[in-house]
């Protein structure tokens, strides 16, 4: 068997400098070819390495941070523990790879590459092929976009897939045992047959998945969005997941009552609609300030113009919810879905104590998704908005003063007119 070519720093920042005079169209200059090359240990963050070839290679441990590999050929390659926060892969050739232990923190992967390969070295007459599954195993891949990733018959056991985008991706036979998938965005992802055993799917989204076979035995889908179709699958009675509480609309005005009782000191008791099913229903103009709402279903619900300041949304499914000119200062809607939601004029920003004290009330927003939402003119001015998703979603003339952004997604959104005065968008993601 061959042993891998080593390279010096030189040699290698000649290689890439001939790379970039070949993308940039330079006629004879041939593409980076560091294929069975050992790059262990290297630094090559920041680099453009589109359409290059690093098959076979060793890149552990290597620095590969921010970095564009766009469909670039991984093919067998040995990039266990290696760095790849914020890389660019998509479409990225990665079969048979090996990712043990890789930092994939906000890495887009998009439609990447990560089945099974074969991978064949040649010296001299002598030959040799090896089979090798691609291995994601005890991944970091938070916020990672997997969308449209091919990663059927994978191992990914162990992984941590919090807040990533694996829509329309394929996990055919994937094995994913005790992965966590919080807050994930699967819809139509293919799960046929996969093993999920113990995995962490709360909050996900799991609109749309296929679920052919596939093994959720003590896999938590507390707080998880499903859709119909879904929720009738086999595959989900060893799973952990909490049924939709439908009595509750019916004693909604009762609960309504007693909360206003104990909003104005005269006994009752604090409404608690936690895991409720009020999908679909008008309730514009409620007032349902510091309720519990936790974990509820209010898909399609009219809640436009209520007062819902200081209350606890967390893990509430809200898609396509109608929210406009609502009073949410000082609201919880922690890893809250409100993808499609209405929220024109809506006022998601700070409550001030009316007493001697002046305490202030932060609307914690973090991990939400607003994706494709509606928030023209909306007030979110100091809310806390780390790692919640804004993409594709209208933000014109919305106030995000000194709202903390970090980690935030605002790829395809429409910041025309909106202030910004005192948030930090370099923290968050653009494009």
């Amino acid at each position: 068997m061959a042993e891998l070519k080593k390279i010096t720093q030189a040699e290698l920042t000649e290689i890439v400098r001939a790379h970039q005079g070949a993308l940039n169209q330079r006629s004879g200059v041939p593409r980076a070819n560091l294929s069975f090359h050992d790059l262990a240990n290297k630094r090559l963050s920041g680099l453009d390495f589109s359409s290059s070839d690093f098959s076979g290679a060793d890149l552990q441990h290597a620095v590969l941070s921010r970095s564009n590999f766009t469909r670039a050929t991984m093919f067998c390659t040995d990039l266990r523990v290696a760095n790849l926060r914020r890389a660019n892969m998509t479409r990225c050739d990665m079969r048979g790879a090996c990712m043990r232990g890789t930092d994939l923190t906000d890495a887009i992967m998009i439609n990447a590459d990560l089945r099974e390969g074969v991978l064949g070295m040649h010296e001299g007459r002598d030959s040799a092929y090896g089979h090798r599954v691609a291995e994601i195993s005890a991944v970091i891949a938070l916020r990672a976009d997997f969308t449209g990733a091919k990663m059927s018959k994978s191992f990914a056991v162990q992984t941590d897939f919090t807040d990533a985008n694996l829509r329309n991706a394929s996990l055919v036979g994937a094995d994913m045992r005790n992965c966590l998938f919080v807050g994930a965005q699967m819809e139509g992802a293919n799960l046929s047959g996969s093993k999920m055993t113990g995995a962490d799917l709360s909050g996900a989204n799991l609109s749309g998945v296929v679920l052919d076979k596939t093994d959720l035995s003590g896999a938590n889908l507390t707080g998880a969005i499903l859709d119909a179709r879904t929720l009738l699958a086999p595959e989900l009675q060893k799973a952990n997941l909490p049924k939709p509480d439908t009595t509750v609309a019916a004693r909604l005005d009762e609960i309504l009552a007693a909360h206003r009782k104990w909003a104005n000191g005269e006994g009752g008791a604090q409404a608690n609609l936690s895991n409720a099913d009020l999908c679909g229903l008008d309730l514009h103009g409620i007032n349902l300030g510091a309720a519990i709402v936790t974990s509820a279903f209010l898909k399609t619900a009219n809640l436009s113009g209520s007062i819902l300041s200081m209350a606890d949304f967390s893990g509430t499914d809200l898609r396509v919810a109608d929210l406009r000119k609502a009073d949410m200062r000082g609201i919880r809607m922690e890893r809250a879905t409100l993808n499609g939601a209405k929220l024109a004029g809506a006022n998601l920003g700070l409550l001030k104590s009316t007493g001697a004290s002046g305490r202030i009330w932060h609307s914690a927003l973090s991990y939400a998704r607003f994706r494709k939402a509606d928030l023209t003119g909306a007030r979110l001015i100091g809310a806390e908005l780390k790692g919640a998703s804004f993409d594709d979603a209208n933000l014109r003339g919305a106030d995000l003063s000194e709202a903390d952004v970090a980690d935030a997604s605002f790829r395809g959104a429409d910041l025309t007119d909106a202030k910004l005065e005192g948030t930090n968008m370099s923290d968050a993601h653009l494009k």
